[in-house]
């Protein structure tokens, strides 16, 4: 017979014992260790790189969608995404891309319903257009989690999170850059890919925020539209090329993709014209270009590392699976070369190889295309 000592311990141990199981329970699901999530920085700091419990076991589909999905950002933004999904052995992946070609994206999103799919993970690049499709799918009882590019709607509702940068924060930084940069006086160009998508249109109001407090500060691809580029670097150098000939005195450039940005200063080579302050996102040749020529540059990072972060969203939403990682993110300058952040040239990788995203290129070659 235990004593009454012996019969104390043993109650104490089981209501610790359900104090513990109710703890699990609030972080994760049963047969999960409560986790601790990482805060922005820490995912800023990791480009999201991190072993975190997000599978589940329930055999799946997931469809892996961009509007574009025809260059290297692209290409890098696929395989982060779906380098993630790999991870997952109960996991089925269906990938496609739009093309540029917005009825082809809807179509890829129905597309992907009627295919069985319990989760997507798109890039809704034509913003708002793409709306009704994706609340389709969230009608359809299918797991959706844009990112990338805004398409309206609300987390929770019509999807289940939308994972992104702070676009306006990122045009923000830029403009305030290039007003150091330039000891806010000179003419700016601005290119912001296809015509109104809703990256650059956030970007480029927020550029024009800034100059409206220097006024010395001239922005002459307008306050409301930009030169598009389609964020093809052919393209881009072809439109920098007809802005050199229009204005024959450029003092800066800011462009919200790092290949565009490149292509505009070959543009700038080609016509003989000196080198000038960039601001942009991270690309590989544009660095090394500028880290050998000593003129100012400052990038954020390319971010498809965030297509991890919806990628463990969307399975984890399908899996009845908590995941408490943030969706949105002030991306702070990747690099800076005025404010001591070097520049990062990698001259065994391609020009348009965006280091922040901390893919491999064998990853890169392996899970980047659709």
């Amino acid at each position: 017979m235990r004593s009454k000592t012996v019969w104390r311990g043993i109650v104490l141990a089981a209501l610790l014992t359900a104090v513990s199981i109710g703890a699990v329970s609030a972080g994760a699901a049963p047969g999960h260790a409560k986790v601790t999530w990482p805060n922005a920085s820490q995912e800023i700091a990791k480009s999201g790189v991190f072993n975190l419990p997000f599978c589940g076991s329930k055999p799946i589909k997931l469809a892996i969608l961009d509007g574009f999905g025809i260059n290297a950002w692209s290409q890098e933004s696929y395989a982060a995404a779906r380098s993630e999904a790999a991870k997952c052995s109960n996991v089925t992946q269906i990938v496609s891309a739009g093309g540029g070609d917005l009825q082809k994206m809807i179509s890829d999103i129905s597309g992907a319903v009627a295919q069985g799919a319990n989760a997507i993970v798109v890039i809704p690049d034509f913003g708002q257009a793409e709306l009704p499709a994706i609340q389709q799918a969230t009608q359809a009882g299918v797991k959706v989690v844009p990112w990338a590019a805004d398409a309206g709607g609300k987390n929770g509702t019509d999807f289940v999170t939308y994972v992104d940068w702070n676009a306006a924060y990122a045009g923000t930084l830029w403009a305030q850059w290039m007003v150091q940069a330039l000891h806010g006086k000179g003419n700016v160009i601005y290119t912001g890919g296809p015509a109104g998508n809703p990256v650059g249109a956030e970007q480029l109001a927020a550029v024009v925020k800034v100059f409206k407090s220097h006024p010395r500060m001239h922005l002459l691809t307008g306050n409301k539209s930009w030169p598009v580029t389609n964020w093809d670097p052919a393209t881009a150098q072809k439109v920098t090329a007809a802005l050199l000939s229009k204005y024959p005195k450029i003092d800066g450039i800011i462009s919200n993709y790092g290949t565009d940005a490149l292509a505009s200063v070959r543009a700038m080579q080609a016509a003989g014209r000196k080198l000038v302050p960039v601001t942009t996102l991270d690309a590989n040749g544009l660095s090394c270009l500028y880290k050998k020529a000593g003129v100012p540059l400052s990038t954020i990072s390319s971010r498809n590392w965030l297509g991890r972060v919806a990628a463990r969203k969307a399975i984890a939403a399908a899996e009845g699976l908590p995941n408490n990682e943030p969706s949105k993110y002030n991306l702070p300058f990747f690099e800076d070369s005025l404010n001591g952040k070097p520049l990062r040239c990698n001259p065994s990788a391609p020009a348009d190889f965006y280091p922040s995203n901390a893919l491999p290129l064998a990853t890169i070659a392996k899970y980047g295309k659709p």
